[in-house]
């Protein structure tokens, strides 16, 4: 028969810091909520090596009493529950008491504390070994040489780079969990960030380096529940959710439900696949939630979890119907004062209306149709278009004629090789964006930039393949500050990136330098194209190769001809026999066609000459 072993502190005390102790960040996390718990109001945070050699954290929080000092490596030893009725109405950070202890097990650890009215600090190691030393009011927590008895874990580490970001990272949300406390952080002694406490919104600019102005307010109370903090505006919207900190009760957790029911909500604001930037405190009824669900706090379950979700849609849906509203008197009060300056406003222009050309009265053109750079719609179309709508309504825009008359098909999987059999001709360009071409059988409507983008992707991608990348170097480096996470992720496709033509490497601690680049991304928008790079989560998977190398390729694609460049002759048909000789599917790497296609017989048909 097996023996059941009462296991030695030793061993449960490892054990443990396997979920406690996770790397340099969770102890910086334990560590600084004990100080936070003390009512430290300024804490320096030091790390070493990414915190692999030395952790230190100093507060001028309430300290240890002598006495109690032999007590703070002991397991579940916790001055802030004493009886099991206390789990139930937890206000304080930490509580299990097994932050020191299971640190202790696997690192070096001195704890060195002087409380108000204690004329001399004292200093005790995992080992009990106590002395006598000076210092200020408060706690010092030393934690040196991690994983020294456990190789097996300290192999699983990542560089100290990535630890240090991962540090940085827990810093970030301790400070906008704590807004009013002083932070101090030295990363191998170079002091990194110097938070003196002066509000959300200030944190919020110096950690995201964004600005305030782009910032509201949201605040909201109803039954016993509240939430005050910051939400962007529409001007700040991320393809990422990566600067979204949700803090319940002073307690920084995942976002979850809270974070999921505030995307989904400003999902009626913002486009698709784009989400906010916020920082948002929440208080709800300590018996209400509960923060004993995993070792290392992140995570909370409610009693009341449905009134948990109305009363974040309704505060979201109150805030931006404010702020819309306020934009909507800003633009009003505009309106007004240049009515005053313009005795006749321009009247706005309504289906059918009847546009003439100076001295005469007969309506010349009528319609609408769509402008790639405005929202309005511009009269463009001949009057007898008007007479082509289903029932004899009135066309409203050129999208409108394609979609309800059916003019054709995309040729979608059909090769344009088939056009070469015939000279073509370039007619000209439209609105600078569409070019026409004839063939000796039909009219070619091509949208300029959809073409310019099939183009370059494949050449880039058969570049890729080849491993025939030209670099053309920057005349200025770019340099792209970026958030610990992404920081994280350009280490990992790095070396990737530079296979594929560019020449990047990190510049300090939050920013990356971009020296050279593809040439065929010369004019592409290089800092969108970092950011989105680094902020795709399925980039970092077992199909990394791949998945980078199709977003490099449509980043390439962004610097083709755009719409509203104006081309000339030469240089459209130029153009054009590139793309011909190439023999692409018609459809650009989204999927949109690049051209519509009109012979003769169809043409005649719209004209009712058949």
């Amino acid at each position: 028969m097996k023996i059941i072993n009462v296991l030695p502190p030793a061993i449960y005390n490892r054990l443990a810091a396997g979920e406690v102790v996770e790397n340099p960040a969770s102890i910086v996390k334990e560590l600084l909520e004990n100080s936070l718990d003390a009512n430290a109001q300024h804490i320096t945070v030091q790390i070493i090596n990414g915190g692999i050699d030395e952790i230190v954290i100093i507060d001028d929080g309430e300290g240890v009493a002598e006495k109690e000092l032999p007590k703070v490596f002991m397991p579940h030893a916790t001055s802030k529950i004493k009886t099991a009725e206390d789990i139930d109405s937890i206000q304080s950070l930490g509580f299990r008491g097994e932050a020191l202890a299971s640190i202790a097990s696997v690192a070096k650890v001195s704890f060195t504390s002087k409380p108000a009215g204690q004329d001399y600090a004292v200093q005790i190691n995992q080992d009990n070994e106590q002395q006598y030393t000076g210092g200020n009011n408060g706690t010092t927590v030393r934690v040196s040489n991690l994983f020294y008895n456990t190789p097996a874990r300290k192999k699983f580490l990542r560089s100290a780079n990535i630890e240090k970001n991962h540090v940085t990272q827990v810093l970030h949300e301790i400070v906008f969990a704590n807004p009013n406390c002083h932070f101090r952080y030295y990363v191998d002694q170079q002091l990194i960030l110097d938070y003196r406490g002066q509000g959300l919104a200030t944190a919020m600019e110096l950690i995201y380096n964004i600005n305030a102005k782009h910032l509201i307010p949201l605040q909201n109370e109803s039954q016993g529940i509240s939430v005050d903090g910051y939400i962007s505006n529409l001007s700040l919207s991320k393809i990422n959710k990566d600067r979204q900190v949700v803090i319940i009760n002073g307690r920084v957790v995942n976002g979850g439900l809270i974070g999921a029911t505030i995307n989904e909500t400003m999902s009626n604001y913002l486009p698709v696949k784009e989400y906010p930037v916020f920082v948002l405190h929440f208080k709800v009824a300590v018996n209400c939630v509960d923060v004993n669900v995993h070792p290392q706090k992140r995570e909370v379950r409610f009693e009341k979890r449905d009134e948990i979700i109305e009363f974040v849609r309704q505060s979201i849906t109150k805030t931006m119907e404010a702020f819309f509203l306020s934009q909507i008197s800003a633009i009003a009060q505009s309106n007004r004062q240049e009515n005053i300056v313009h005795q006749k406003p321009v009247e706005p222009v309504n289906s059918v209306t009847e546009i003439t050309n100076g001295s005469s009265d007969k309506a010349q053109i009528t319609g609408y149709s769509f402008s790639p750079d405005k929202i309005e719609s511009s009269t463009v179309l001949i009057q007898s278009l008007e007479k082509l709508g289903e029932n004899n309504e009135t066309l409203k825009s050129a999208p409108n004629i394609l979609n309800n008359i059916n003019i054709i098909e995309p040729l979608y999987g059909v090769q344009t090789s088939s056009f070469l059999e015939n000279h073509f001709t370039v007619l000209g360009q439209v609105f600078d964006t569409y070019l026409l071409v004839r063939t000796r059988e039909s009219l070619l409507i091509i949208d300029q930039h959809a073409m310019a983008e099939r183009m370059n992707y494949d050449r880039f991608r058969k570049d890729i393949d080849q491993s025939t990348i030209q670099s053309q170097g920057l005349l200025t480096p770019l340099i792209i500050s970026v958030t610990p996470k992404e920081m994280i992720r350009f280490t990992e496709i790095k070396s990737m990136l530079q296979s594929f033509g560019f020449d990047c490497d990190e510049f300090g601690e939050d920013s990356v330098r971009i020296s050279a680049v593809p040439s065929i991304m010369v004019n592409a928008s290089l800092k969108d194209f970092i950011k989105v790079i680094l902020n795709d989560k399925t980039v970092v998977s077992d199909n990394i190769s791949e998945l980078v190398k199709h977003r490099v390729a449509t980043a390439a694609c962004k610097a083709s001809i755009k719409a509203g460049d104006v081309l000339s002759s030469v240089q459209i048909e130029t153009f054009m026999n590139n793309y011909f000789e190439t023999k692409n599917v018609p459809l650009c790497p989204h999927g949109r066609p690049i051209m519509l296609v009109f012979n003769q017989n169809k043409l005649e048909t719209l004209f009712a000459r058949k």
